[in-house]
């Protein structure tokens, strides 16, 4: 009886998974190769370290729908709203005063303009990745390589 009660709960389990992920949004965290972030900084989720980033890497959020605030230390937070099914992207980027160090600051990015900013940027390291709300492989589609021919005479 006991083993039946486990394997349903496995079987339930296992067929809610799918759907867990339908109902989750992706928040794509990223710094250009020409950022200043020229050392690891960490990215908060909700009050808790969830990765770290630096110039030329991204990572990505798996999170529940709902509203979220991400920040880096001593820098300028973002509030961003989390819709199920839809990716968002948010770029580390910085801020300049004469006379004073520059902020680091998060910013919402369109999605055509992130991903063209994002297509030749490194996934984090593993070791880098602090909380499981960070996907651990880079989630996006493998590009495939296009051979070029020369035209026929």
């Amino acid at each position: 009886m006991v083993f039946r009660r486990k394997a349903l709960a496995c079987l339930l389990l296992a067929v809610s998974l799918p759907g867990l992920a339908e109902d989750s949004a992706r928040v794509y965290v990223y710094a250009r190769r020409e950022t200043e972030a020229r050392s690891w900084i960490a990215v908060s989720c909700g009050g808790a370290v969830a990765a770290e980033v630096k110039q030329g890497h991204f990572f990505t959020l798996r999170l529940t729908p709902g509203r979220y605030s991400l920040s880096v230390a001593d820098g300028v937070p973002l509030a961003l709203g989390a819709v199920a099914g839809e990716d968002s992207f948010v770029r580390l980027d910085w801020h300049y005063q004469v006379g004073r160090p520059p902020i680091a600051a998060l910013s919402k990015v369109g999605p055509d303009d992130a991903r063209r900013e994002m297509q030749y940027l490194a996934y984090v390291p593993s070791k880098r990745l602090h909380s499981s709300l960070a996907a651990r492989s880079d989630p996006r589609a493998p590009t495939q390589p296009k051979l070029r021919s020369r035209p026929q005479k």
